[in-house]
């Protein structure tokens, strides 16, 4: 049965995808927001990006679908990640999904509603050159949110593996450290052993001398 330290990547994975299909769809929409956020073009850079927008908007629901899915792939990786959390790594995941969830809130708000008056045509107390940089300036800050989720996820992983390698080398050293100490005792109960058996030989010699009978004399007589 898989654990839920085995769904931890599956997690981390899901929220990295959906992060960096994200950052790929608003890439789409560059080479026109570059014109009229950045470069202030002409007139027909307005056009260009509010028929993009509008497209964009009248597009098959499936592809709107598509990327809600993704997204909610995201937030499905964030679930996993914090339902047990690391003490150490649990405001790590908490400031990834806040960040992930600005990005969606931005999104609903802005971006939707943008792409609504592309549609209709209404925009409410602005014009339509200001309602197409208002949609533009709102990927950019979802732009900033969803690296930031990026980096603290590239920043957690690199926490936890710079860990284990520290667990990792601290335990060789003690499995070194113990296997030089097992065998410094083993070579020390030899030398005792050796040691003992010379006393012992010794005390051996000694009690065979000590055991062996004495020659007896005998004087010669005088004729």
């Amino acid at each position: 049965m898989m654990k839920y330290k085995d769904l931890v990547p599956i997690g981390t994975t899901l929220i990295i995808a959906s992060t960096c299909f994200g950052l790929g769809a608003i890439y789409g929409n560059l080479p026109y927001d570059i014109h009229t956020l950045w470069l202030h073009s002409d007139e027909q850079s307005f056009v260009n990006s509010l028929n993009h927008y509008k497209q964009w908007g009248e597009s098959p629901m499936y592809t709107h679908y598509i990327l809600h899915f993704i997204g909610l792939l995201g937030l499905i990786g964030h679930f996993i990640k914090l339902y047990k959390p690391e003490e150490d790594a649990k405001y790590f995941e908490y400031g990834s999904l806040g960040l992930f969830m600005i990005g969606v809130i931005i999104y609903l708000t802005n971006l939707r509603t943008g792409i609504n008056s592309c549609i209709s045509g209404e925009w409410g107390e602005v014009d339509s050159a200001t309602g197409i940089n208002v949609i533009a300036a709102s990927q950019v800050m979802i732009i900033f949110v969803l690296f930031g989720v990026l980096l603290l996820q590239g920043g957690l992983y690199y926490a936890q593996w710079y860990d284990e390698k520290l667990k990792s080398e601290f335990y060789a050293k003690e499995a070194e450290e113990a296997a030089n100490a097992a065998k410094q005792q083993e070579v020390d109960e030899v030398k005792a052993k050796g040691n003992k058996e010379k006393i012992i030989d010794d005390d051996i010699e000694i009690i065979s001398e000590t055991a062996k009978p004495k020659k007896k004399t005998t004087k010669k007589r005088k004729s």
